[in-house]
């Protein structure tokens, strides 16, 4: 299985960003009305129904809308096109952005771990002690067992998952093995679920192999879930727009590329 990338530390690219967090907050909206989207829900699959086709020749609108969404976010000329859409939901296209530019770090983890770190239910994420983890002037990783090296990623940072979850650190904690970071931090809270340390260092060998793990070292990286959350403030743009503000915002889009 591959292994999880250290954590990238570039600024967010708002345009990527945006495509994966508009499908989340159309298919959560989906699966469990959110009351703060104002939207049909025939209009959501919509702008989704084209996700599972093969076809490339022409994308879902949903991908359309978020490429129109980031320039009307990102844009500065005030005599744009966009500039009467960007003013409709100027409040809420604000702080999205804002959030997005306090993130420190970006990490993709998979399911169930994902929806148990956006429902409170996993507060710890342990990974292998590599790549940006660690600071440039960090001692080599070889000799992690006998000192601590030290940390890029710290306290007080945002980190952004999958592109549409915020998640604040509280504390980062180094262990030598992923068998001692689980009997500290408690399975409970790295890895709802798992009943045992033995299941739980399994689950992390399917990442990383043992050799990493003893040369590199393990981090434990506490974190709790901010009220303010990217996708609250999606949901709000697409309120803020309507139907009409979305589907006359894709025509703009579209006649300006085909032009």
């Amino acid at each position: 299985m591959e292994q999880p990338p250290s954590p990238g530390t570039k600024l967010v690219n708002i345009e990527e960003s945006m495509e994966s967090l508009l499908r989340f907050t159309l298919r959560a909206h989906l699966d469990e009305p959110v009351p703060s989207l104002d939207l049909e829900r025939d209009f959501c699959l919509h702008l989704l129904e084209e996700e599972d086709t093969d076809s490339t020749e022409k994308p879902p609108m949903y991908k359309l809308l978020a490429r129109a969404l980031s320039e009307c976010l990102t844009t500065v000329d005030k005599n744009s096109s966009f500039e009467k859409y960007s003013k409709l939901f100027h409040g809420s296209g604000h702080d999205l952005v804002n959030m997005l530019k306090k993130v420190s770090f970006e990490l993709h983890v998979q399911e169930p771990y994902f929806t148990q770190l956006k429902d409170g239910l996993k507060s710890t994420e342990g990974r292998c002690a590599v790549g940006d983890y660690m600071r440039s002037d960090s001692l080599t990783s070889f000799i992690l067992v006998t000192f601590v090296c030290p940390l890029r990623i710290s306290s007080g940072a945002f980190i952004l998952f999958n592109k549409c979850l915020l998640l604040q650190v509280q504390d980062v904690r180094q262990y030598t093995s992923f068998s001692e970071m689980l009997r500290v931090e408690g399975l409970a809270k790295v890895l709802p679920g798992v009943e045992s340390i033995e299941e739980g260092v399994g689950v992390y060998r399917n990442f990383y192999p043992q050799e990493k793990e003893r040369m590199n070292g393990v981090v434990a990286i506490r974190v709790a879930k901010p009220i303010d959350q990217p996708y609250a403030a999606m949901a709000g743009v697409l309120s803020e727009l309507k139907s009409t503000g979305i589907k006359g915002l894709l025509d703009d889009y579209a006649a300006r590329v085909t032009l």
